[in-house]
């Protein structure tokens, strides 16, 4: 199958990499174009927020969009939840109609409560707040998913995808995060808050979230204005803006 990608995309396929990510950093730092798309038939040494492994092998995707956004880098990170709902909605155009697709704050997608996709954002900011690229990784399960993982995994095959292919996939995630892309591009982040919201895991009710220095269990009561977990924690809010959270 070809994997036909609208403009701005520019496609480099890869039998192995290390890592998506990796691959596309060192094209951006010789100066890749906005849009450039790794994608890696078998990624061998695929990383995941905090540097945990990311196991990525044959059969399922690893992919990584860089971009050139400019503005401030706080903004940029909002496309952490642009990719989350572009991922959430290409599985749950494969999965049977019945599927409970989520997103767990901040950037993972849940099938029926089951990790089956993550995404990792990694930036180069220079002086003064700006940005000078960003590249956008996504992993996905689509044959395999690993059993001994501390949050539970699965895959679109277990969860009922029939025939689902690499391409089929890559293609469909980049087109909606594209359409994602102009949305927040033209509308601002409001619109994809909200559509975050519609598919948000937990929210309304008690989760916990790891913090680097504290553990906290309280209401997952809003994401804000940015992209923050509004937690209701012994009768006062916090807003966490990066941490591990379950349920």
């Amino acid at each position: 199958m070809t994997v036909r990608l609208p403009s701005p995309y520019r496609l480099h396929v890869h039998d192995t990499l290390d890592s998506t990510n990796a691959e596309a950093k060192r094209m951006a730092a010789d100066g890749a174009p906005d849009g450039t798309v790794v994608w890696a038939r078998e990624q061998t040494a695929g990383r995941g927020r905090r540097g945990r492994e990311w196991q990525s092998g044959e059969g399922n995707l690893a992919c990584s969009i860089l971009l050139r956004p400019g503005g401030h880098a706080k903004r940029a990170m909002q496309l952490s939840f642009v990719a989350a709902l572009g991922m959430a909605d290409a599985v749950a155009t494969v999965l049977p109609r019945s599927a409970y697709v989520t997103c767990k704050w901040p950037n993972d997608v849940l099938v029926e409560g089951r990790k089956i996709s993550g995404i990792l954002l990694e930036s180069e900011a220079p002086a003064l707040g700006g940005i000078e690229w960003l590249v956008v990784g996504a992993g996905l399960n689509i044959i395999s998913h690993p059993d001994d993982t501390e949050y539970p995994a699965t895959s679109l095959i277990a969860e009922g995808g029939v025939k689902v292919t690499q391409e089929q996939m890559l293609e469909t995630f980049c087109l909606r995060f594209l359409a994602g892309m102009v949305t927040w591009k033209n509308l601002g982040f409001e619109p994809i808050r909200r559509a975050w919201v519609k598919r948000a895991h937990g929210l309304g009710k008690e989760i916990t979230v790891r913090l680097e220095r504290e553990t906290l269990v309280g209401e997952f009561t809003r994401l804000d204005e940015d992209g923050a977990l509004i937690l209701l924690h012994n009768g006062a809010e916090r807003r966490i803006t990066a941490g591990d959270v379950y349920f």
